[in-house]
């Protein structure tokens, strides 16, 4: 039982991974386009503009947290456990 979940785990691990990765490169592509797109936006427009990268670095910051997370639930499971950039 103990190696199915952490077999899972590795597994979790490896999604996360996937889903940090798909989600930092989608957007950082879009917050480049909107860059280029308003080079010298109007005040309410630089609100939306922050607000969406303040939502931005909050999902990524959660995403974050349950790497760590699991990350921490693997060592505790396997000692031997090498974690990986």
């Amino acid at each position: 039982m103990g190696d199915a979940i952490y077999q899972f785990f590795l597994y979790k691990l490896d999604a996360v991974n996937s889903i940090l990765e798909a989600y930092t490169r989608r957007i950082s592509s879009a917050l480049d386009l909107l860059h280029w797109i308003y080079h010298e936006p109007n005040q309410e427009q630089r609100y939306y503009i922050l607000l969406s990268l303040h939502q931005s670095r909050e999902v990524e910051r959660s995403i974050l947290q349950e790497k760590q997370l699991i990350i921490d639930i693997l060592m505790a499971l396997n000692p031997d456990f090498e974690r990986t950039p």
